[in-house]
């Protein structure tokens, strides 16, 4: 009887132990699988703008490239946003890095949650119908996205991190190119039937109210889904809507210090989801979605 005491415990430490490999390899392998390589480079970073005076043959205002203002120079080129947060226009050039083509789902976040041995968080009312496995997580504040990234970085030994807010929008514009909207064709309709399988859903970027599955959608050209529409997502950096002013051109990785973290994408409005708009959010919000990068050229 004495040795059966024994043997008990050890039997259910080596199931434990089993149960959180698996949970670890699972988690990782669903990251690794997940990451899309971004080379890098410079692009000019910011609402480009467009004008109302020249339209393209497709009937679109014709955006505000550097190439097209030296082309149109006495054009008056308009901001897209009424944000001026999201101006002036500057250069940033950044390294090679990987992003995950996912925002982070709840499936993904509950094995974290697990590994970490913390209670699973549970669902409310208002999110009963949005907390499924495949839909992106809300996370409880930016702590918990910075800490999952860096759990990865930890396990792995690569250096995982949350993007910066130029990495972001370098990645929603395929590589800095010019277009309002991180879809496949680069424009974007509202419409709240976007999922209705009847109906073509390639430029749709906003689905209402709901959480939709994460790529339920088609993807930008560098085959990245949702950085226009489904949930807005933290970046790493801190906010000053006067950064764009005194932004360091390599790899910049915002302020030094704040009270309120960068937001980026989601779909609380039209014009707020283009790959430019950029939104303050106090770090312990619950209501924002995050995706990982992971710093490396291998």
């Amino acid at each position: 009887m004495y040795k059966k005491l024994l043997i008990l415990p050890l039997a259910f430490s080596l199931a434990s132990c089993s149960s959180k490999d698996e949970n670890l390899d699972k988690l990782l392998k669903i990251t690794k699988d997940n990451m899309v390589f971004v080379k890098g480079g410079t692009f000019m970073m910011g609402d480009f703008g467009a004008t109302a005076d020249i339209k393209d043959k497709y009937g679109y205002n014709l955006i505000g490239s550097p190439e097209n203002r030296k082309k149109y120079p006495d054009v008056n080129w308009l901001p897209i946003l009424g944000n001026p947060d999201s101006r002036p226009l500057h250069k940033v050039t950044l390294s090679d890095f990987y992003i995950s083509k996912y925002e982070v789902t709840w499936e993904e976040f509950d094995l974290y949650t697990r590994l970490m041995g913390k209670e699973l968080y549970k669902k409310d009312k208002q999110d009963k119908n949005f907390r499924k496995k495949d839909r992106p997580v809300k996370v409880p504040s930016w702590n918990d996205a910075k800490s999952y990234c860096k759990y990865l970085a930890k396990k792995t030994e690569k250096n995982y991190d949350l993007p910066t807010e130029a990495q972001w929008e370098y990645s929603a514009r395929s590589g800095g190119k010019y277009v309002y909207f991180a879809t496949n064709t680069g424009r974007g309709i509202k419409n709240s039937d976007s999922l209705n399988p009847t109906k073509e859903p390639q430029n749709i970027v906003n689905s209402g109210t709901s959480l939709f599955k994460v790529g339920s959608l088609p993807s930008n050209p560098l085959g990245l889904f949702d950085m226009s529409g489904n949930i807005s997502e933290w970046t790493n950096d801190w906010y000053n809507k006067d950064y764009y002013t005194n932004s360091a051109i390599l790899n910049p990785k915002g302020p030094e210090n704040g009270t309120m973290k960068v937001t980026r994408g989601g779909s609380s409005g039209y014009m707020e989801m283009t790959v430019f708009s950029r939104y303050p959010k106090d770090s312990i919000s619950s209501s924002v979605g995050f995706r990982c990068v992971l710093n490396s050229k291998k």
